[in-house]
């Protein structure tokens, strides 16, 4: 559902960008050397109001350009969403065992994971002390 959702919103919105891009080409195409941003406002104003009968003007033209960029669009926004990743792996996000940029508090099984013995501080320091008195002996 999120897919058809992202995928129509593409497609909408590229195909405002095509709309406007025939759009100029045709006012280019009309006016020629006579452009003006006044006309350009004009011709986008008249677009932004009224979109669908533009469209349908554009259908019932079989304007060739409209027609390809609509059908180019329409695969591009589907593979768009067929080779999106709905979550990222590896390095770029990692949920269970960040390292890159993270900024939590590390879980018990992340920090002994097998590499490491867990010991209580007391016998941590009985150990140190054995290894010193140990020490003293062999010197």
């Amino acid at each position: 559902m999120k897919k058809l959702i992202w995928f129509i919103v593409s497609f909408l919105a590229f195909e405002i960008v095509i709309v406007v891009l025939i759009d100029f080409i045709l006012l280019l195409g009309e006016l020629k050397l006579e452009i003006t941003t006044d006309a350009m406002f004009t011709s986008l104003k008249e677009l932004l109001f009224h979109p669908v009968q533009t469209i349908q003007g554009y259908m019932a033209a079989k304007n060739p350009l409209f027609l390809i960029l609509t059908v180019l669009n329409l695969f591009y926004s589907a593979i768009l969403q067929i080779r999106r990743k709905t979550k990222k792996d590896g390095w770029d996000i990692h949920e269970k065992n960040a390292y890159h940029g993270s900024a939590r508090w590390a879980k018990e099984k992340e920090i002994l994971d097998g590499n490491f013995i867990a010991k209580s501080e007391k016998e941590v320091r009985e150990t140190f002390l054995q290894s010193l008195k140990e020490r003293d002996k062999k010197i």
